[in-house]
């Protein structure tokens, strides 16, 4: 049999939990620790279609968004790739999602929580000992006291985080941490070995699924290869912008060869504040270049 696909790879992991959602459910209930009549029975998925003319752009967000029957929305993101602006970006795509939900004219009251839940592979908060972080609106000399609930942020880091897990009380999560990191390497006994939680059993049966259907495992491999090329991109256009910035000491005769850059930066979707940090011209310049460019 073929190696597994790595649920990290951030189609797998929508195929993976938008293809059952009693799996989505188990790794929600785990992570924001619910029990009992406060588990969450079923979830419908928002966005479940993943377009095939999608997987080879380098700079889209592959991220599950569902609702339970309360109401309450859900914003669950493998996140393979680190943004400058990933605080800015996921405060905005959660206020987005919170205000999509009020039509003109509809009161206040009718609000459902939305609440992101977030794997980075890679250290969001370095010099912090922890791995998971709940973010919220509170005030800042009271602690205790709440705006409101209605917004939250849940960041679990994956790389090392099973160092730092422990006990009873997080066992679930270290297994599903476990399954983020391992699964793609383990094989029937290594499954029974480590997974006790029924969720997790489902999800390893249905990654041996996916990994298995070739048009399935031909698009993640596509997908990996868009995000290694964006990677090698953005490394190249740093290199090429310190190179051009060391060699030409005219202001003017840099500030082209950077425009050069940045338009080039502009037709591969980068975001205003990645082009500014990569070029060194200013967010105002590079918005009248988009706008040119458009």
């Amino acid at each position: 049999m073929k190696t597994l696909l790595t649920p990290k790879n951030d189609f797998v992991f929508k195929k993976l939990f938008t293809g059952d959602t009693e799996i989505l459910t188990g790794l929600l209930n785990c992570v924001l620790d619910l029990s009992g009549p406060e588990r969450i029975i079923s979830v419908e998925i928002l966005n479940p279609d993943i377009l095939p003319e999608e997987i080879g752009k380098k700079f889209i967000i592959l991220d599950i968004r569902a609702a339970d029957s309360s109401g309450t929305e859900y914003d669950i993101e493998m996140q393979v790739r680190k943004y400058d602006d990933y605080s800015k970006r996921s405060l905005y795509y959660l206020c987005r999602m919170y205000g999509d939900q009020l039509n003109s004219g509809r009161e206040y009251s009718l609000l459902h929580p939305v609440i992101g839940i977030h794997f980075p592979d890679y250290i969001q908060f370095p010099g912090h000992p922890g791995f998971r972080y709940h973010f919220r609106l509170k005030d800042i000399r009271y602690p205790e006291l709440t705006l409101t609930d209605d917004l939250s942020l849940h960041i679990l880091e994956l790389p090392g985080i099973e160092k730092h897990m422990g006990g009873r009380e997080d066992g679930e999560l270290r297994e599903w941490i476990h399954f983020f990191n391992h699964a793609h390497e383990e094989g029937e006994i290594n499954m029974r070995e480590h997974y006790h939680n029924p969720a997790i059993h489902r999800a390893f049966r249905t990654l041996e699924a996916l990994s298995a259907d070739e048009i399935t495992r031909d698009l993640a491999e596509r997908r990996e290869k868009a995000l290694k090329d964006e990677a090698m991109f953005l490394s190249e256009a740093r290199r090429k912008g310190l190179q051009e910035g060391e060699r030409i000491g005219r202001k003017e005769g840099k500030k082209e060869t950077l425009r050069e850059i940045a338009e080039k930066l502009i037709a591969k979707g980068l975001d205003t504040a990645e082009i500014s940090e990569l070029t060194g011209l200013s967010p105002e310049e590079i918005k009248k270049m988009e706008h040119q460019y458009h």
